[in-house]
């Protein structure tokens, strides 16, 4: 046991994920019921998740505030969207360093990015996250190299920051349940074009404390007109059999939750909704700990598969204007067209008030990363 984790059985479960692949898979669900006009909470549940053969409960609920200038102390989604990456990269980051040997006296990470705003000083319309970037402040004994060895690997490895990386589209449907069964209706959409750029932006931060273990807290902040407002305190943790005591939500539940809130939001005004009731937005993604450990380098080590079904009770004939209702809704949003971008990330790692690690990730230095990981563990194997 060191800083709180036990995974002395990691390296006997990749012997396991190779032969039996369907262990390896995880798969995340979260549900948003479409808030109602006028609202300016939508409220998110976490959903059973299916890890392997087996089906863990999970159960916590996350709020998101739809307007930046809402009453509530919620975050927005744009917040939970860095808190997910913040939390992804800490969590891998904990993993990294224990494997080492690495004891930890702290760790925090921090996302930080500028959100740009439409004319109407709401999200603009289908832009993407700017300038996106993390950086890590660590208390430990370990040698710069290492440092700079386990960031490196977290870039290549943490899901959530291989998502924005990586161009992840986001798949949607609508399935109406009508008096004679349910129908499924495809959605297609692309982000639409910013009206402008350059223009106004506020400035995003989600701040992520590690606590021990799997365990994190974690708030964010929204900076605008030289105001900041911040969020209480939140809890991210993993299940327990993924080496979490299930206190909290994970950095994929978070950015499930956040994705289906905004779209939710966007969603609820439109008039194609009027003849339907019990509106519901179910989000879902995949982890598979193959790529996650390169046991096979063809897997992605992202978190991938994100999945929208808009469900609705009615009349399956309103089905193609809901199909319709919902693009609409996906092309407005940011978290869709960022995650479907390839960005670029700034990095950095401090200790003690000192730069170890700067510099910028994209997804080809991680992907050569990730094929000289592959040579060292065929090196390893045959010798």
């Amino acid at each position: 046991m060191r800083n709180g984790l036990n995974i002395t059985g990691v390296s006997e479960s990749v012997h396991e994920y190779r032969d039996n692949p369907e262990e390896a898979v995880s798969d995340f669900r979260v549900v948003t019921p479409l808030p109602a006009p006028g609202e300016d909470i939508a409220v998110s549940r976490t959903l059973a998740l299916r890890d392997g053969t087996y089906r863990i409960a999970r159960d916590f609920t996350l709020r998101h505030r739809l307007t930046l200038d809402g009453g509530s102390g919620d975050p927005t989604p744009a917040e939970s969207m860095l808190a997910a990456v913040a939390a992804c990269v800490l969590t891998t980051k904990i993993n990294g360093f224990t494997s080492r040997g690495v004891s930890l006296n702290s760790l925090r990470t921090t996302a930080r990015a500028r959100l740009p705003l439409g004319a109407d000083g709401a999200p603009a319309p289908g832009a993407v996250l700017d300038a996106l970037s993390w950086s890590t402040d660590i208390d430990c004994d370990a040698p710069t190299a290492t440092l700079r060895s386990i960031n490196e690997l977290v870039g290549a490895f943490s899901p959530n920051h291989q998502s924005a990386l990586d161009s992840s589209p986001v798949e949607a449907t609508v399935t109406v349940h009508g008096p004679g069964g349910s129908e499924v209706f495809p959605v297609e959409w692309a982000p639409a074009s910013p009206a402008e750029t350059g223009g106004p932006t506020v400035a995003a931060e989600a701040d992520v404390v590690w606590e021990d273990g799997s365990e994190s807290a974690y708030t964010t902040s929204l900076t605008a007109d030289g105001e900041t407002r911040t969020t209480d305190p939140l809890v991210v943790d993993q299940a327990k059999q993924m080496l979490g005591i299930d206190k909290g939500p994970n950095s994929q539940e978070i950015l499930l939750a956040a994705l289906t809130a905004e779209v939710a939001g966007l969603l609820r005004r439109d008039p194609a909704l009027i003849p339907v009731t019990g509106a519901r937005l179910y989000g879902s993604g995949r982890l598979d700990t193959r790529g996650m450990l390169n046991v096979v380098r063809e897997v992605p080590s992202r978190f991938h598969d994100l999945r929208l079904d808009l469900a609705v009770d009615g009349d399956p004939a309103h089905g193609r204007a809901l199909a319709a209702a919902l693009g609409a809704a996906l092309s407005r949003a940011v978290l869709p067209a960022t995650l479907l971008a390839r960005l670029t990330v700034a990095v950095e790692m401090t200790r003690d008030g000192r730069q170890e690690v700067s510099g910028l990730t994209t997804l080809a230095q991680t992907e050569a990363v990730r094929d000289e990981v592959t040579r060292r563990q065929l090196v390893a194997e045959h010798g």
